[in-house]
């Protein structure tokens, strides 16, 4: 007897749940009032915020949305167009915020990368858990993506607290939003070498990630056939 399954749509539900969160994120970080002397340096903060506002989105808010839901008919695709729709949004918010940022084209370039990168290796997590409905599974994929956020500063925080890490920032910055936050803090200086060096390593954790997460079910699939073939054992 064959299943029809139903066809892959485009995740409106998440298009409207983002559109709100970037308007609420916005109203927060820079309000309607404009600044009584408007100028780059004065917008700033309020950008800064507001990008700290869409990390907290895209790798918290999103990942809780999709593990809450009951399991996907195609996990991999469906996530795929997650992404598409958030790196989407994203896209639309960065480039503009130039026009009130000292942000030089590549200072612009490598927070866009930081933000995909991030949220790339939170899709892997989300993609592997929610091929499942088990509910451990999906609750400890939430916890990870938690821990991407608030591992690299906590253990920064841990380790200037006790004085055993010398260089806290190195640590702080293997978290979303603090790299996130040092990058749009610098001005219109040029990227350092060591933050495209990050993004590197970055994207071959995102490289790593989904490739164990692609290769998995093959490898279900063919336990599970061999399992068969040998009446089980």
């Amino acid at each position: 007897m064959t299943t029809h399954r139903p066809p892959l749509l485009l995740p409106r539900p998440l298009i409207f749940f983002a559109s709100l969160w970037l308007v609420g994120s916005w109203l927060v970080s820079i309000g309607i009032h404009q600044p009584m002397q408007p100028s780059s340096q004065s917008y700033t903060p309020g950008v800064r915020l507001m990008l700290l506002c869409l990390i907290i989105g895209l790798m918290i808010g999103w990942p809780l949305l999709r593990l809450s839901q009951r399991r996907a008919h195609y996990p991999i695709r469906q996530t795929f167009l997650d992404v598409i729709v958030l790196l989407s949004t994203v896209q639309v918010v960065l480039w503009p915020l130039r026009l009130v940022t000292p942000w030089s084209i590549p200072r612009t370039a490598i927070i866009d990368a930081t933000m995909a990168g991030w949220l790339l290796l939170a899709a892997a997590i989300v993609a592997a858990a929610i091929r499942t409905n088990n509910h451990a599974a999906r609750v400890v994929a939430m916890i990870v993506c938690l821990g991407l956020c608030l591992a690299g500063p906590t253990l920064a925080w841990a380790g200037v607290a006790t004085g055993v890490i010398a260089e806290p920032d190195r640590y702080a910055l293997v978290s979303p939003l603090a790299a996130t936050n040092r990058l749009a803090s610098e001005g219109g200086a040029p990227p350092r070498a060591e933050d495209w060096l990050t993004i590197r390593w970055l994207g071959a954790t995102v490289g790593i990630a989904w490739c164990a997460v692609l290769i998995l079910p093959r490898r279900e699939l063919h336990i599970d056939t061999e399992q068969r073939a040998t009446g089980g054992f």
